[in-house]
């Protein structure tokens, strides 16, 4: 019996199925135009957007100086938006994007909506900042779609302002250990350049490590921070280590005019009060000069600068 009614049971899915072939064909006709029908009226409106977008101007109004982590801006970030005859839009909505925080060493952006008022202004307050960056903030026109022609005109009408916020090394300091190697892969000496490149920031407590022999590299991070720790103890934040190496000897270059050096560096930060690893990061600086002190030291400094930059704005 049980096979008897499971035979019926299928015979009107079987029939069902076969009879409902044309129909299905004409469904997907039929939605296939709606699919179509939708894309123009999609690429309608998106002109349209586009075409509003030549009535609209947003200008930077108002911009907070760079500060330090858990130090708030010291002013609101703000914009006038306006026709482009210079009247204020009032309830304009506007895109703000901005660093929301920092993952695995990388700022990730985050998004929010707002209104002109009245007067055409709006107005952005940023929370205390917990991470060092050196990013932008941007103002721009809510995107009327995610097309590639809406965002590209949207981009040509937004402004930005610097958003940038300084690590605690200014506060806390830090020692070095930051060994410079000939083109022969042999150390040389301290980084000087590293260290005054740090001081033109204003930070005061900084200096080499007092454990900072050639026989010290090649030591662990760990037992390079416990050996200082052992001197110093937290008295400064941060144990700066790294190289900064020739990648290749220095190369006259081909139209005789000069020479050209690269110069490589790995440079690490050790938090003195707890001796947990909080920065790494690798650099590489190509630089031309005249001859062969000239072109080195415009590579150090470069690849200085940036590392400075890097440690001061991205620990």
């Amino acid at each position: 019996m049980k096979r008897i009614i499971t035979n019926f049971a299928l015979l009107p899915l079987v029939f069902a199925a076969c009879t409902s072939v044309p129909s299905s064909n004409h469904a997907e006709e039929k939605d296939s135009k709606i699919v179509v029908d939708s894309k123009v009226e999609e690429n309608s409106l998106d002109k349209e957007f586009i075409k509003s977008l030549e009535n609209v101007n947003l200008k930077l109004t108002t911009s907070p100086k760079q500060t330090v982590t858990g130090t708030a801006f010291n002013s609101v970030f703000s914009v006038f938006v306006s026709d482009k005859d210079g009247a204020p839009l009032a309830s304009y909505p506007v895109t703000i994007t901005y660093p929301s925080e920092k993952v695995d060493g990388k700022v990730v952006f985050a998004s929010t909506n707002i209104l002109s008022d009245e007067k055409g202004m709006c107005t952005f307050t940023a929370e205390k900042p917990v991470f060092a960056c050196n990013e932008k903030l941007t103002f721009a026109p809510v995107a009327a779609s995610e097309s590639s022609e809406v965002l590209e005109a949207v981009a040509k009408k937004a402004v930005s302002a610097d958003w940038k916020v300084k690590s605690d090394i200014t506060r806390k300091g830090a020692v070095l250990f930051v060994w410079e190697f000939n083109e022969k892969n042999r150390p040389t000496r301290n980084s000087y350049e590293v260290l005054s490149k740090l001081k033109s920031y204003g930070i005061w407590n900084v200096g080499n490590a007092p454990i900072n022999e050639t026989t010290d590299i090649g030591k662990s991070l760990q037992i390079l921070y416990k050996e200082n720790y052992e001197i110093i103890e937290d008295q400064y934040g941060y144990l700066i280590c790294g190289t900064i190496k020739f990648s290749q000897p220095v190369t006259a270059l081909e139209s005789g005019n000069g020479y050209c050096c690269t110069l490589v560096a790995e440079i690490s930060a050790v938090n003195m009060k707890n001796g947990k690893v909080v920065y790494t990061n690798k650099f590489e600086q190509y630089a031309e000069g005249s001859n062969w002190n000239n072109v080195t030291q415009i590579c150090k400094d470069k690849i200085s600068k940036t590392i400075a930059d890097s440690l001061v704005f991205g620990l």
